[in-house]
């Protein structure tokens, strides 16, 4: 049981903990768009309100919100199925960035106060902006706490002057920002979808909600995927039919098989993918469409020209050691 199971549900809902007879509903583009505008919404505010009000951070003359924060934004309340907006990423990730940065810009720019020229404090500016950014990202990858937003946090502690300024409490302001951040992400993401995957390790393999990917790029409903799906959307319902009848019949003949192990059995079943085989070759050829048929114990049927002699004689070799029967072990 996780620790997250031993809470009550109302609480472990919203920490991003599903029951296992959990089923996720398809969300209309819509109420993704909706939800993403207002996380982002409250998780901006909230920290612009914080940062611009709060007194405390007003005497070490805060700015309004760190722009980096901008973009975590974008991955926790838009793209909140990466593995780049969960909890380890986001706030370790964030807090690399600010350390890594304040350290260059200790090391590079408040040592020395007396410039021999304005162009060489440039100079010393940018090199330490490159390698502060550089470095973080390199710390990141080696602790497994990438979060692309970081990289900017580090390059803004040496190239802002404010920033550069306020030297160490940069790191605590970094720090609550991500915290809060990461709370919205939880409060609002988890109303109608899901957040985090995981806070600190994953237990089971990452799923890309399909809807979020369509938020992210456009659709591939090209040409060329339609010809690709040609074969099956072109079957009548009769050849559809006749495909299933023959998976029918080829399973209960494999049962038959199993049992009485007859030649008429085995010729059955080779008759009914055969045929099975025929129709989904009709309609590749009568397409146009490179395609490779591979079926166990049968010659291998493929466009002429799409593979090498090597390959093909490689993929014959493969559909001919593969039996129909199970091995014994």
């Amino acid at each position: 049981m996780t620790r997250l199971q031993r809470l009550p549900y109302f609480i472990s809902h919203f920490l991003g903990y599903r029951k296992p007879s959990h089923v996720a509903k398809a969300l209309p583009k819509w109420k993704i768009y909706t939800w993403s505008f207002i996380a982002a919404w409250i998780g901006i505010a909230l920290l612009e309100i914080i940062f611009t009000y709060a007194s405390s951070f007003q005497s070490h003359h805060t700015p309004m919100i760190i722009a980096s924060f901008g973009a975590s934004a974008i991955l926790i309340y838009g793209v909140l199925d990466s593995p780049l907006a969960q909890p380890r990423n986001v706030i370790c990730g964030q807090l690399i960035g600010s350390i890594v940065g304040v350290i260059i810009a200790q090391l590079f720019l408040n040592i020395q106060h007396v410039w021999a020229s304005p162009e060489q404090k440039v100079v010393v500016e940018w090199l330490g902006g490159a390698t502060a950014m550089a470095l973080a990202l390199t710390v990141m990858q080696i602790t497994k706490t990438v979060h692309p937003p970081g990289g900017a946090t580090a390059l803004i502690a040496v190239i802002t002057p404010t920033i550069v300024e306020m030297a160490w409490f940069y790191i605590a302001i970094v720090f609550l920002s991500s915290v809060l951040q990461v709370l919205v992400g939880c409060l609002v993401n988890n109303v109608e979808r899901k957040y985090p995957q995981y806070w600190w390790t994953p237990h089971a393999p990452i799923r890309i909600d399909p809807a979020t990917i369509s938020t992210l790029m456009p659709n591939a409903d090209t040409d060329s995927r339609r010809k690709e799906e040609v074969v099956s959307n072109n079957l009548t319902a009769a050849e559809e039919g006749r495909i299933c009848s023959n998976d029918i019949s080829i399973r209960r003949l494999s049962v038959v098989s199993s049992s009485a192990n007859s030649s008429s059995t085995a010729m059955s079943i080779d008759n009914s993918v055969e045929n099975a085989i025929k129709i989904l070759q009709e309609h590749a050829q009568k397409s146009n469409i490179s395609y490779t048929l591979i079926s166990p114990g049968l010659p291998l049927i493929t466009t002429s020209g799409i593979l090498t002699d090597e390959q093909y004689q490689f993929m014959t070799t493969l559909a001919q050691d593969v039996s129909l029967e199970p091995k014994k072990t």
